[in-house]
């Protein structure tokens, strides 16, 4: 996501249009350590080639290239191909097509959604907006198409369109869904995979987005609030948000599932996907609408994560045989990119001052470290799909580089719970980040110094009640309902002057699958 507005206005970042003349456009300069980071993956890469391949790569699943809603597995360390199952698909075996391009090695996955969003209260301006999203994701098995054993060639696009819900009505930090995201038609990702070691060690080059394997919880990922996929800690801390839906950056990563239960993950990539400085007038889907440009200026992102599954029926020391599935994971990530104080310019006076020229002081480097839980804590009986599950995510941030230094998550899905519908889930989720103290300084400093046009910075908290019924086995409908209190993170809205109500919220999402 874009970053419109520097500190220096002590207003948090608004989905507004900025002041030009208040903006300093300071792009990332070169970094000699990124190529020779490239030149190592490549070369890892090529040390790996000469471990002999065993089984296919890792296959993405087809909900991998939706950021919110998504319908996930129950948990589980070892991953098994989806079945092929036409009457999962709306145009079916594509008379005998999707068959016989199987036999090659080559799958085809195509995905439609279509949302309607409408504030009831609060907020900027009450009304109803529509967005969508179609994309398309191709992969090659290797190993069936020309023998080489073990390998995933895997590339997909978007077609985003659409206006900004979030933006133009709501005006909350916590954008109401992924598919809010800004118009485009892109390439999405485009990597190759390569598993080795009897399929316990899965590597992948290319232009990867990160949100699908790292930092995200399996149960959140099923609300549709954009928070509870990739947080806005990272959206609105890392340059263009950072490599998540839409948009990929160039990079590697591994994947070792080092022993049962524990699973390792790491990754490199480029760390600003559209190349844009951190405060711009122009959105990231402007910037690299194409999503073909490839950027590797700019600085290093490193990203690692510890994932422990297991069965908490049997940690507890349960004796009947209902099986409890969850995994527990732990990460965290470095920037090597220059990100700006919250609370100083570039003079090391106050940003918050009248006489300050608005440009921040930047500093090298930032990080962020996370934890999430996702658990089953409710079977009805063994093998049932009646299941209740929990999850939590938390973040810690550097305070001085990040306008967001924590953020909390939590909630519950509910499946099965309805009678007679088996493959509908019911959800309850909230969310809240928290300011900085660098932050929260340069507010109080605008107050004492009279420059504050915000009021006081008050954590937004958001709160989603949403319910996904399986119409058919391809299309999916999701009426959702938001609550938003402290909208936008401030007490006043800056461009009026006036005071935010709490935003009230409804939606619709409809996925089909074809």
């Amino acid at each position: 996501m874009p970053h419109p507005r520097p500190p220096c206005l002590c207003v948090p970042h608004r989905p507004a249009s900025p002041t030009p003349d208040t903006l300093t456009l300071d792009r990332q300069p070169r970094h000699p350590t990124a190529g020779r980071l490239f030149t190592a993956l490549c070369g890892l890469l090529a040390c790996l080639l000469s471990i002999s391949p065993a089984h296919a790569a890792n296959i993405p699943l087809a909900t991998d290239i939706l950021p919110s809603g998504v319908p996930l597995p129950v948990p589980s360390p070892t991953f098994s191909p989806p079945e092929e199952d036409a009457s999962t698909e709306l145009l079916g075996t594509m008379g005998g097509a999707r068959s016989w391009l199987g036999k090659k090695g080559v799958r085809i996955t195509l995905q439609d959604v279509e949302e309607l969003w409408g504030l009831a209260s609060g907020g900027m301006q009450r009304g109803a907006t529509y967005d969508g999203m179609t994309a398309a994701a191709l992969s090659l098995d290797t190993g069936k198409a020309f023998g080489l054993q073990g390998g995933l060639l895997n590339v997909s696009a978007l077609q985003i369109r659409g206006r900004s819900f979030t933006g133009e009505r709501l005006g909350a930090l916590n954008t109401v869904s992924g598919y809010d995201a800004g118009r485009s038609t892109r390439l999405f990702e485009l990597w190759y995979g390569q598993s080795f070691l009897n399929s316990t060690l899965d590597v992948r080059v290319g232009s990867l987005d990160l949100d699908t394997e790292f930092l995200v919880s399996q149960n959140a990922s099923f609300f549709l609030n954009s928070s509870f996929g990739w947080p806005l800690s990272t959206s609105n801390n890392l340059y263009s948000g950072g490599p998540s839906w839409p948009y990929s950056a160039v990079g590697g990563r591994v994947k070792w599932r080092a022993a049962a239960p524990l699973v390792l993950m790491g990754a490199i990539t480029n760390d600003n996907p559209t190349h844009g400085p951190f405060y711009s007038t122009i959105s990231a889907a402007q910037r690299d609408p194409s999503g073909t440009l490839f950027s590797t200026r700019g600085g290093t992102l490193f990203i690692g994560e510890a994932q422990l599954w297991l069965d908490a029926a049997k940690q507890i020391g349960s004796r009947d045989d209902v099986a409890l599935p969850g995994v527990w994971k732990i990460g965290g990530l470095y920037d090597t990119g220059r990100f700006p104080d919250q609370r100083y310019d570039a003079q090391r006076g106050l940003l918050a001052s009248p006489a300050s020229s608005g440009s921040p002081l930047y500093h090298q480097g930032n990080w962020m470290a996370y934890f999430v839980i996702d658990q089953m804590i409710w079977r009805k009986e063994k093998g049932s799909g009646k299941t209740i599950n929990f999850f939590a995510r938390a973040t810690l941030s550097n305070g001085t580089n990040s306008r967001f230094s924590s953020e909390i998550q939590s909630g519950f899905t509910f499946d099965e719970l309805l009678p007679g519908r088996p493959d509908d889930t019911l959800g309850l989720a909230w969310g809240t980040g928290l300011y900085g103290l660098r932050a929260k300084e340069n507010t109080h400093d605008s107050f004492r110094l009279g420059t504050n046009t915000a009021g006081a910075l008050t954590p937004e908290h958001h709160l989603e009640f949403t319910y996904q019924a399986a119409a058919t086995p391809w299309l999916i409908v999701q009426p959702d309902f938001q609550y938003f209190w402290h909208v936008g993170g401030t007490s006043l809205n800056p461009d009026t002057g006036k005071h935010i109500r709490n935003g009230v919220v409804t939606g619709l999402n409809v996925t089909t699958t074809f």
